[in-house]
């Protein structure tokens, strides 16, 4: 069809970017659409991405999983999957000068509720047990747990996020096309 991932980066904690290009045929169209349509939260464009994001974001919940349930020294899990469920996306802006939509992957800031110890002076959160198995520490080797569900997703995610796209924006130039001017 159409679009190529143009490049794909990592940047340093746990942000993974990918730029696409080459879908020049959408891009009319959704510039040709009314303003509320596509830029309404996002539009079209952003329920499409959040379509292909659910997609890593399944892979990624799975080897959280995996990485909180293996024992440790003790021989002892305490996996419970609830730092899994706390693995999040959610809609951020983009940087200056540049137009677009952009979700970002994240483990959600809250306390985690069976551990009443302290990290560094602060109650342990969910995204500090998650960077601690991503990155690893200095008495644990890293468990990477984003970074393959990323590398391993992300060409579906992409097809995923070409897919939807061009389906919503059928359906919304239908639904324009069958009102009365």
């Amino acid at each position: 069809m159409f679009g190529i991932i143009q490049n794909f980066t990592i940047i340093n904690n746990m942000e993974m970017q990918m730029n696409i290009s080459g879908l020049d045929n959408v891009l009319k169209t959704l510039q040709s659409l009314p303003p509320e349509v596509v830029s309404k939260r996002g539009g079209v464009v952003r329920q499409s991405l959040a379509a292909g994001i659910r997609v890593i974001q399944k892979e990624a919940r799975k080897n959280l999983v995996r990485a909180t349930s293996t024992s440790g020294k003790t021989n002892i899990s305490y996996g419970t999957g609830l730092t899994a469920k706390n693995v999040v996306y959610k809609r951020k802006n983009m940087p200056n000068g540049i137009r677009g939509e952009r979700l970002v992957m994240t483990v959600a800031y809250k306390s985690h509720p069976l551990f009443t110890t302290q990290y560094r002076n602060k109650p342990i959160k969910f995204n500090d047990i998650a960077f601690m198995l991503e990155y690893g520490t200095v008495n644990q080797q890293a468990e990477p747990w984003l970074r393959p569900a990323f590398l391993a997703k992300k060409q579906e995610a992409y097809d995923k996020v070409q897919a939807d796209l061009l389906k919503r924006i059928d359906k919304v130039t239908n639904k324009l096309l069958r009102q009365p001017i």
